[in-house]
């Protein structure tokens, strides 16, 4: 928590701000980091700290909070079909706050919900992903009734700086506002982009064409979760490996080859920048089936594992959770569930991370390599590494 005052003498006003990420860490984090701390319910936290907040005078209370929803496609400035871990939270909140500042979902939103000390609704924000949006927020506080009498938001587009790619040429447009670069920032950046460049730039290799989710929110790994559980896959051979996963949120940015099919360090990097390790464990048939399960369940956010070559399902969203899963082959064969597989995920992954616990059962465990280093060794093992097409993971029914 902490205070920030605006203005001098009559015209004084504080803002109170209470930051908190939100209960699921551990699920998200390797277990080491989050070790021996405890995760509590979020509502109950901030509703602590908002009369703490008063009574050390702040006449607005904000916050800031890693946890976000998801609204009706094409309305972000409503709240209409709001879902997602953030409502719940929201529902328990007591009167107190003006403002929520919200993330986690990689969603866009400005709406109203709930309500805030004065009757009206808590405004609440999101600012998407990647940096492609800024959110300008207006507080008016009456500095004489000592609370908030208007309250309003907006989502700035906010443009990067042209370049070229394996996507052809992205100008920047007239359509929406170009901002100047902040100089003592700009400069502080532009130390680190000097020192990195030679890095950022070292040429990987060479692939057949751009490879990325179907979108930067996407529940599903697209032609890039199929490059990276290859490049896993080859890269544990040795450990036995015949499958391996990766979760398409881990997947962090698209990865655009320039014209003539090179891509650099940086953008691997950027794909995968959390430099995890590869593991190798047993898991018999029916513990697969369970664990793609858990990314297709009602118990979280939804995410549809992406599988290495010769691997396929087909699931329906329609049918219960906990059975949703259609069918699961391997190189054209049933997957057997009391036949015992090797499978290569990174060691988030097989810690239980992102809810899917059934990975931490695994046996006969193997530590590899760093995931983007395979990544770098699958690209250059070849001088052009085609970027697999073919739709691995099969939408059906509702």
């Amino acid at each position: 928590t902490g205070l920030k005052s605006f203005g001098r003498g009559a015209n004084k006003v504080t803002v109170g701000f209470i930051g908190l990420s939100l209960q699921d860490v551990p699920m998200l984090v390797s277990p080491d980091e989050v070790k021996g701390l405890t995760f509590g319910d979020e509502a109950e936290a901030i509703n602590r700290e908002v009369p703490k907040l008063k009574a050390e005078g702040a006449d607005a209370v904000v916050v800031l909070i890693h946890q976000g929803g998801v609204t009706k496609p094409g309305k972000p400035d409503s709240c209409e079909d709001l879902v997602g871990g953030i409502t719940p939270i929201l529902d328990k909140l007591k009167p107190g706050i003006d403002l929520v500042v919200s993330g986690h979902t990689h969603w866009q939103y400005v709406c109203h919900y709930g309500q805030s000390g004065d009757g009206s609704q808590i405004l609440l924000t999101s600012a998407g992903v990647y940096g492609k949006l800024v959110t300008d927020i207006t507080l008016t506080i009456d500095p004489a009734k000592n609370r908030v009498i208007a309250k309003k938001a907006h989502n700035v587009i906010v443009q990067s700086v042209g370049y070229t790619s394996g996507r052809g040429d992205v100008p920047n447009t007239r359509l929406y506002p170009r901002f100047r670069a902040d100089r003592t920032v700009a400069k502080y950046v532009a130390a680190y982009v000097e020192d990195a460049k030679d890095l950022i730039a070292r040429p990987v290799g060479k692939i057949s064409g751009p490879a990325a989710k179907p979108s930067s929110e996407s529940l599903q790994g697209g032609t890039l979760g199929n490059l990276i559980t290859d490049a896993q896959l080859a890269a544990s051979r040795k450990a036995g490996a015949q499958i391996a996963f990766t979760n398409p949120f881990g997947i962090r940015a698209p990865l655009d080859p320039s014209p003539d099919g090179t891509v650099t360090f940086g953008q691997i990097y950027a794909v995968q920048p959390f430099n995890n390790d590869l593991v190798t464990m047993t898991l018999n048939g029916s513990q697969i089936y369970d664990v793609i399960e858990e990314g297709l369940d009602d118990d979280g956010v939804k995410q549809v594992l992406a599988p290495s070559a010769g691997l396929q399902f087909s699931y329906d969203m329609s049918r219960p959770s906990g059975s949703r899963l259609v069918s699961l082959t391997l190189n054209g064969e049933m997957v057997d569930p009391t036949t015992d597989y090797r499978v290569t995920v990174v060691n988030f992954l097989a810690e239980g991370g992102d809810g899917f616990s059934t990975f931490k059962q695994g046996t006969d465990r193997v530590r590899g390599m760093i995931d983007n280093e395979a990544f770098q060794q699958w690209i250059a093992a070849v001088p052009v590494r085609k970027v697999p097409e073919e739709e691995r993971t099969v939408k059906v029914g509702g």
